[in-house]
């Protein structure tokens, strides 16, 4: 164990129910915290009462600080809010309400400090998960302090070589499988798929939960004369998208579903409700649609797009885009929908846990709604230089 932060560590300990020393450290972080009451309420939205659409009020507090590319936020019980930025390798934690931001560690491998950041999943009792992939490893916080290391042999590391996709209070992470490495190129399709795991944090036990159709992407390594990687990309076609899950704080999981679109909900006993079809309409990806598509491209990473091939692009657009999940404190699902040539504002679907439409949300293709907490709803806006910050939006 590497403890970074002894007086906050201590600070976390003396509230766990008494043990010996060495049970403490085992399972401090992996049952007390996740038992622990976690942050959210139970509110139901104005806008979410019918099967209408809404927008959401003008934003009470903004940060004026620059970003370039978040990939995290985290809301805390002093309204103070974690922002992890993965272009400039930075995590801050950020005070709306006197529009100051302070950095947290710094990049290296070291103790409290990170090879780059990632997203940011609430453990509880102002404690939070950052997986550290460039070293193996991954962070524990609290507040804002680093104060916990699990280092790379840990099967929590191992495991969060994944996608982490939320965390619960009964002590579970929602963990995704990476597609396969291996040597020269790979290429996976509609037909591939990639495993949900369910990983008892105490334990570091994983259980497959579901499987998942895989974004379509190529897979290409180079390896020396030991074997070891020393190459290594992706590339993803135009419009790719797997299917996508998210843990709720209550156990309950939701995954987005393609062919057709629905959500399937899974409840913490094992229960599985599958959705009915949700409203789509399928548009073809026809040239204007290409071409507002490599436009919006340029517009994210403020260089012209090379145009893909020909044969890469798929033949409609996708219901929703990668990673496009906000779970809402009433335990509803919110969708981010994929923006067309007609339709470019970013539109968010309602989901209930019947899979049942009750509702949608849109900002403007500037703004993304990112997560919900209980001082309102945050969102990034993008200028249009790129440039992003953040600001919070009363909710409902």
């Amino acid at each position: 164990m590497n403890v970074v932060d002894s007086s906050a560590w201590l600070e976390y300990l003396a509230a766990a129910p008494r043990a010996s020393f060495f049970a403490l450290v085992s399972r401090a972080l992996f049952s007390a915290v996740f038992l622990a009451t976690m942050s959210g309420v139970a509110v139901q939205p104005v806008w979410c009462q019918h099967s209408t659409g809404a927008r959401l009020r003008p934003p009470m507090a903004r940060l004026s600080e620059e970003f370039t590319r978040i990939i995290g936020v985290r809301e805390l019980s002093d309204g103070r809010v974690l922002v992890a930025d993965a272009d400039d390798h930075r995590l801050v934690v950020a005070n709306l309400s006197s529009n100051t931001v302070v950095q947290i560690g710094r990049r290296g491998q070291g103790p409290g400090e990170y090879s780059q950041v990632s997203s940011l999943t609430a453990l509880g009792r102002d404690s939070t998960l950052m997986p550290d992939r460039g070293n193996g490893r991954s962070l524990v916080l609290l507040k804002d302090r680093i104060v916990y290391t699990y280092p790379p042999d840990h099967p929590v590391s191992a495991t969060a070589r994944g996608l982490l996709r939320g965390t619960d209070s009964h002590g579970h992470a929602l963990f995704t499988t990476s597609p396969p490495i291996r040597e020269g190129k790979l290429a996976l399709g509609r037909a591939d798929s990639i495993t949900a795991l369910l990983v008892t944090l105490a334990t570091g036990t994983p259980d497959t939960v579901a499987r998942l159709r895989t974004a379509p992407l190529s897979v290409w390594t180079e390896r020396d004369s030991s074997g070891k990687v020393t190459r290594a990309g992706l590339n993803y076609p135009p419009f790719s998208v797997g299917e996508e899950p998210l843990l709720f704080p209550d156990g309950w999981l939701a995954i987005a579903r393609l062919d057709p679109y629905r959500v399937d909900w899974r409840a913490p006993e094992g229960r599985w409700v599958r959705g009915p079809p949700l409203p789509f309409t399928a548009r073809v990806v026809n040239r204007r649609e290409r071409e507002v598509y490599l436009a919006r491209k340029t517009g994210k990473s403020g260089k012209a797009e090379t145009p893909p091939p020909a044969d890469s692009w798929p033949p409609v657009v996708p219901p929703f885009q990668p990673l496009p999940l906000v779970a809402a404190p009433d335990g509803s699902l919110l969708i981010l929908r994929t923006p067309t040539a007609d339709s470019p504002a970013h539109r968010y679907d309602r989901v209930d846990r019947r899979g049942h439409l009750i509702g949608w949300l849109e900002v403007s293709a500037m703004e993304q709604l990112v997560a919900i907490g209980v001082y309102g709803a945050y969102v990034i806006t993008t200028d249009d230089d790129g440039i992003q910050r953040l600001q919070r939006h009363p909710w409902p």
